[in-house]
């Protein structure tokens, strides 16, 4: 029985379409024949001469793409963090927006009650039995092409979550877009483009190195290390003037699936493994380190995340939070040269269903998972028998790193934060006012967003829900 199964048995009410989640992967033959067509369209295409990246920091936000499927359209919490977004946004913004047929009339009232001209509004209806997310940022990456200034979605080797993978051949439909596909293995989370540099987290960087030397079209030069011909494939299909960097742990970070663990004599099994990566703390880079630009003595600002902060202004215990590992890229950042703050970041925990351990142990012993006897062996030893009730906790983060940031000599300085002081968590006002403090400290205007513990529960935030096409100066 894999994880993920396991998953929805435990935590059966988990917040649907989470950042983590992706469908089974197609049979090698379909997998196979994907690639093959995808290959022979690209190369019918104008070759992409020197692509480079859209800033994730640099310059007025000139076109963004969003993904609004019909269950966020209608869900009171999302619609709502939405139009703060949509509101917040500069009339004169451009937008791209993929929905489903039914929900046109609701998606284009949004963009009209913020000021936005139907002009700048471009709406791409899809069937309802396509399932896409509202995680826009992920599928591809945004590049343009420095020798004609041509606008490309550019997707990796494959995507399988949900049908992501249809988004960019939707834009290139009615656009003037153009969809294309590399060889490698990113999603755009994990992707952090700066001035004359650009982040990959590691996890990704291994995936790919993996896949040219596994089932790839591409064979390896002779003499040539497999890590510095990947390196030339990003160059190459990705962006070909910045210096790549992949910051990441030196060894797998070991953190199991369960534990179980015992407070104040009630019995928790934790599920804490949710959004974490493999030499990465959380999945995506978006989520812990954020750009900000070069400061006044040359240096590149940068965020980065720590749960310990956050614990210390909360009076919290986040046994799970990996604190050490954000140090360590804390630090791997600095010795790049770059100026690095940090900021508070949230692993917190939701209570779920309960369980018996003699239920749990009877999901333990199907082959695959063993790693939730162990967990349990923990909770008998402290005392728990077979009739003792368990209750599941499950983790996730909330980060305010996962922002917008506009670092504009036309414009001016902005950022787009989102907000999470909100109902249940109202503890956290005291952490949203920090954030804008610091903000402010670093010459930003700040735009103040609407309730987004809805997305930081599916493990995304606001980052993570549009892709910036085009920028300006």
């Amino acid at each position: 029985m894999s994880y993920t199964h396991l998953y929805k048995i435990l935590v059966p009410n988990a917040p649907p379409h989470r950042r983590t989640e992706k469908d089974a992967p197609p049979s090698p033959q379909t997998g196979a024949r994907m690639r093959a067509e995808s290959l022979l369209r690209t190369a019918a295409l104008p070759g992409l001469q020197q692509p480079r990246l859209v800033s994730s920091y640099a310059g007025s936000l000139d076109r963004i793409l969003f993904t609004f499927p019909a269950y966020a359209v209608n869900d009171a919490a999302l619609a709502s963090a939405y139009r703060s977004l949509i509101a917040a946004l500069r009339p004169g913004t451009r937008f791209i927006v993929l929905h489903h047929k039914p929900d046109k009339a609701t998606v284009e009232s949004w963009f009209s009650a913020a000021n936005h001209p139907p002009t700048n509004l471009t709406l791409i209806a899809l069937p309802d039995y396509v399932g896409f997310t509202d995680w826009a940022e992920d599928a591809y990456v945004a590049l343009s092409d420095a020798a004609d200034s041509s606008t490309y979605l550019m997707e990796p080797w494959e995507f399988s979550r949900a049908a992501d993978a249809l988004i960019a051949e939707s834009v290139q439909d009615y656009s003037d877009i153009t969809a294309s596909q590399a060889p490698l293995v990113f999603q755009g989370g994990n992707c952090l483009i700066g001035s004359d540099f650009w982040l990959l987290g590691k996890d990704y960087f291994a995936d790919s190195v993996a896949l040219v030397q596994a089932d790839s079209p591409l064979t390896v030069p002779p003499d040539v290390k497999p890590e510095a011909f990947v390196r030339q494939l990003f160059a190459n299909y990705v962006d070909s003037g910045r210096r790549l960097i992949t910051p990441g742990t030196k060894r797998a970070i070991p953190i199991a699936p369960f534990y179980g663990t015992v407070e104040n004599g009630a019995y928790f099994l934790d599920m804490a493994v949710d959004g974490a990566g493999t030499f990465q703390p959380i999945f995506h880079i978006d989520m812990f380190i954020t750009l900000i630009g070069v400061n006044a003595s040359g240096s590149f600002d940068v965020l980065v995340g720590s749960p310990a902060m956050a614990d210390t202004l909360l009076g919290t215990n986040s046994p799970y939070a990996l604190n050490p590992v954000y140090d360590d890229f804390a630090k791997q950042l600095a010795a790049e040269g770059f100026t690095v703050h940090r900021n508070p970041l949230v692993h917190r925990p939701t209570l779920g269903e309960s369980f018996t351990i003699k239920e749990l142990r009877d999901h333990g012993q199907q082959p695959g998972n063993e790693t939730l006897l162990d967990a349990l062996k923990r909770l008998t030893t402290a005392g728990a028998t077979d009739n003792s009730s368990v209750t599941v906790r499950t983790w996730h983060h909330i980060t305010w790193n996962n922002c917008l940031v506009e670092n504009s000599t036309v414009v001016g300085k902005h950022v787009y934060l989102p907000t999470f002081g909100h109902g249940s968590n109202a503890d956290l006002q005291p952490l949203d006012a920090h954030m804008q403090a610091l903000w402010e400290q670093l010459g930003f205007s700040v735009h103040l967003l609407g309730d987004f513990n809805a997305f930081a529960s599916r493990q995304g935030v606001v980052h993570c829900i549009k892709k910036y096409l085009n920028r300006g100066e």
